[in-house]
């Protein structure tokens, strides 16, 4: 979830960004050195590939369609006794709507149906359904404030993020910052024409139906959680391409299966209501993550 909902929420600075930008096309592949696991001396790294197109339309001077795909593939070793990699997959579609209602306050509401499972049988336990809701208030024209929540219908149960943050642009253009609060932030620095320095923080986790079992034969789920804090540097390739290099570092990462029927009543943020699950497999530790990301950005007028 979180490789795309980045994303989605840059969609809400499209009429009021100092930057008046969008990223159309976005294409990301990830990577970790061999992290061992806790309880032994077995290894796996974490590959990933993403994908994300993005199709505004604009319907008149206040509103905004938005529309798209999304698609990543995650592969790693679940645990420590067993050699084979998993490959689990999402694959979406974006509906939402962009809305202006003032000077000072807009909207944006989305929805995303989605397929989350390791793919080897779809059914309807793959299904997911999210939902973004974010309010935005212009306080001045470099300065804009939001608040909202995130909202999905995880494989373990029911996910609720309140959300709240700010964009800034510094009156030189060069010092942007782009939070959005308690998942993800960005924070850059434009050293030049074509070179920015920055840091960036993602803090939400994804869940996955698994169709083939693996310790009982009731069915399973994984459920990923990771905060990823990376450096990197962006260079900007003729008006429209960007490439961004990271490295950074997965902390309290936890990569958990557990039975179908062994689920939480709510979570709101990073707290679990009602969660006594035990997890099936064993965890491995957090170590650093490199990631390289591919960007066609719109500009508007």
């Amino acid at each position: 979830m979180k490789y795309y909902l980045l994303l989605l929420l840059g969609f809400t600075f499209m009429n009021v960004n100092a930057q008046n930008s969008i990223d159309i096309v976005k294409l990301s592949y990830s990577n970790t050195p061999l992290n061992k696991f806790e309880n032994s001396q077995e290894k796996t790294n974490v590959a990933q590939y993403a994908m994300e197109l993005n199709f505004p339309v604009v319907l008149n001077e206040k509103h905004t369609l938005l529309t798209g795909v999304f698609g990543n593939r995650t592969r790693l070793k679940f645990d420590d006794n067993i050699s084979d990699y998993l490959n689990v997959n999402t694959i979406g579609l974006k509906l939402g709507l962009n809305s202006i209602y003032s000077d000072k306050w807009s909207g944006t509401y989305i929805l995303l149906p989605k397929l989350s499972s390791d793919l080897a049988n779809v059914s309807g336990e793959d299904f997911q359904i999210g939902i973004v809701g974010l309010a935005n208030y212009k306080k001045r024209e470099n300065l804009k404030y939001k608040f909202g929540f995130y909202f999905n219908t995880e494989t373990y149960g029911s996910s609720f993020v309140p959300l709240f943050g700010l964009y800034y642009l510094s009156p030189n253009n060069k010092l942007e910052t782009n939070l959005t609060l308690p998942i993800l932030a960005d924070v850059n620095y434009m050293l030049s024409k074509i070179i920015s320095v920055g840091m960036n923080f993602d803090g939400l986790g994804s869940s996955y139906n698994l169709n083939d079992v693996i310790y009982t034969p009731t069915g399973e789920y994984l459920s990923i959680k990771s905060n990823e804090l990376f450096g990197y540097f962006r260079f900007k390739i003729g008006e429209s391409f960007n490439v961004k290099t990271k490295i950074g570092y997965s902390f309290y990462r936890t990569t958990e299966i557990y039975s179908d029927d062994d689920l939480i009543s709510l979570a709101i943020a990073s707290i679990n209501f009602g969660d006594d699950r035990a997890p099936l497999n064993d965890n491995f530790k957090d170590g650093p993550i490199f990631k390289l990301e591919l960007l066609y950005t719109l500009h508007f007028k």
